[in-house]
């Protein structure tokens, strides 16, 4: 699959557009361990103690999680020093949300080739992920449902890029057919890990506030934590951290919208702006890439 490089434009394009084809197209794995703890956490009791033994068996994936437990946005000012205050001090479904976070950074967004431009897009989705769960905080919409969103609203891109195994056809070229087609990736991983197809309808309708004809307010949600990511220079193509004004002036009419569907005022875009602002420049650690 894709093993020569194209010699002409048009085999370019023909190389690029067959990765629409879903039977070109190979959704990286979920770790095991990864989906286990889904699949545990999912509803009703578990064994905390059996469910840390387990996911220490996996000594990277153990390392990472911890490494991100011990930023002050999750420890606060009691350091996280096990596996077991993680899965405590979260809950089960900030613990999903905690380990899926780490499984992309060990096993997707390290692709050799593309580590480069796979950063900024990794940078992107958490810092959406973690404003959508401030936003979701004065919402009706589920924090923990919302931060999955905002980490995963970009997969396509990081799954669509596994697919290339050279450069010659221009990292451009690629790019413009990921920002029309991610949505398709992102659909198709998705749906072979087998998370929560409300989460897989907000990946795969990117950018739609209705989505089979009824409102939805985790996409809306993704759509305003995107714009506050604007306000503070972040993108999909790079990492920065600069405070702009609030979000008083200059929304665009779906930001109004996604706002009003939310059925967030004045007041509350100052605070969640303030919040995010703490959260991206201090707690997150996120200034610098």
């Amino acid at each position: 699959m894709m093993k020569q490089a194209p010699t002409s434009t048009r085999k370019k394009d023909t190389r690029i557009s067959g990765l629409l084809k879903q039977s070109t197209f190979e959704p990286p794995k979920l770790n095991t361990l990864v989906d286990e703890v889904f699949y545990t956490t999912q509803g009703g009791s578990f064994n905390v103690r059996i469910l840390s033994e387990r996911v220490k068996e996996d000594i990277a994936l153990t390392g990472r999680i911890l490494k991100i437990c011990r930023l002050p946005y999750y420890s606060g000012n009691t350091r996280i020093r096990s596996m077991s205050q993680v899965i405590q001090r979260l809950g089960p479904f900030g613990f999903q949300a905690v380990i899926m976070e780490s499984f992309l950074d060990m096993e997707l967004y390290t692709e050799g080739l593309w580590e480069k431009e796979l950063q900024p897009i990794r940078n992107y989705s958490l810092i959406v992920g973690h404003l959508c769960r401030i936003i979701s905080r004065y919402s009706s919409v589920d924090q923990h449902t919302a931060f999955l969103c905002g980490l995963l609203h970009r997969i396509g891109f990081a799954a669509g890029l596994s697919q290339f195994d050279d450069m010659e056809q221009g990292f451009e070229e690629i790019w413009h057919t990921m920002e029309v087609s991610h949505t398709l990736f992102g659909k198709m991983v998705l749906a072979e890990w087998g998370l929560d197809e409300e989460i897989q309808a907000v990946i795969a309708n990117y950018g739609q506030i209705v989505i089979d004809g009824k409102v939805n307010l985790l996409s809306a949600t993704v759509l305003v934590a995107e714009e506050i990511a604007r306000r503070f220079q972040f993108s999909v193509r790079q990492s920065k951290f600069a405070r702009r004004d609030g979000l008083s002036a200059k929304l665009n009419d779906d930001v109004k919208h996604a706002i009003k569907l939310l059925e967030l005022d004045d007041e509350t875009l100052k605070i969640i702006y303030m919040e995010s602002y703490e959260v991206l420049g201090k707690g997150l650690k996120l200034a610098v890439p």
